[in-house]
């Protein structure tokens, strides 16, 4: 990383979590999850490896809340990285492993280690040029036939302007600019999905419900005005993530 990008990432990142919007330090491992394990578990539990002993790095791990439910799930080869010193250390301090304070451009080897790697609200961390270079060193770090998970605030929704909602946020994702970058980082297999509400008791059923109606009719609005979309174009969620893969031999 040039000095100057890390003397701004440090700046930005030495205080993350004291400043960190929405986003309280836990106080007990059962903080952890709080508001988390739903999604987690229907919408990115799918997606892990069948392997509960493949390899998993979490980049940008915060205070461990992924790696808490990879744990949770039965994984044993788990590690996650953060730049801020406060959420490396209060994830140690809830009885995490593993967890390391460094900079992503700094610590993924450059051989095939790991059969899976997540980067859950961390792209948008970074400049255009530094994504690219992530997701290159990203690929290179996963063995041949490995997957990349990641996730990102999705600037297609224009009712919850989430990217806008935090200073350190450089690069604004939608649903088809997401499926460039990591094609240009020559990932195969790519796969986006939108995120939104998770049914797991009446009231988040009945907002699932609301939303899949609200959605037929932004669809609607979209293709009256510029008619009918791709699916990538008519994701609305406020976030959205990806799967993607390292070919079996790049």
């Amino acid at each position: 990383m040039h000095s100057a990008s890390a003397g701004l990432a440090n700046r930005l990142y030495s205080r993350y979590a004291a400043t960190r919007p929405h986003r309280s330090a836990p106080t007990c491992s059962r903080d952890l999850l709080s508001g988390r394990e739903p999604t987690f578990r229907k919408r990115l539990a799918p997606l892990l490896p069948p392997d509960k002993h493949a390899r998993i790095l979490d980049l940008g791990c915060g205070y461990g809340e992924f790696l808490h439910f990879l744990r949770q799930q039965g994984y044993t080869e788990t590690m996650g990285i953060d730049l801020d010193p406060q959420h490396v250390e209060t994830a140690r301090g809830l009885g995490l492993e593993n967890i390391y304070c460094a900079n992503v451009l700094e610590f993924l080897p450059p051989a095939g280690d790991f059969d899976f790697i997540s980067a859950l609200d961390v792209l948008e961390h970074f400049s255009k040029p530094d994504v690219l270079e992530v997701l290159e060193l990203v690929r290179k770090a996963l063995r041949p036939g490995g997957r990349f998970l990641c996730k990102v605030p999705n600037l297609a929704a224009f009712h919850t302007p989430v990217f806008f909602m935090d200073f350190t946020h450089e690069t604004p994702f939608t649903a088809t600019s997401l499926k460039q970058a990591l094609e240009l980082a020559r990932f195969k297999d790519v796969t986006i999905y939108p995120m939104g509400p998770v049914a797991h008791g009446l009231k988040s059923a009945a907002r699932l419900a609301l939303w899949k109606a609200l959605e037929l009719g932004l669809r609607a609005v979209q293709t009256i005005e510029g008619g009918p979309r791709d699916r990538l174009c008519s994701i609305f969620t406020t976030t959205i993530c990806a799967t993607a893969e390292r070919a079996s031999k790049n």
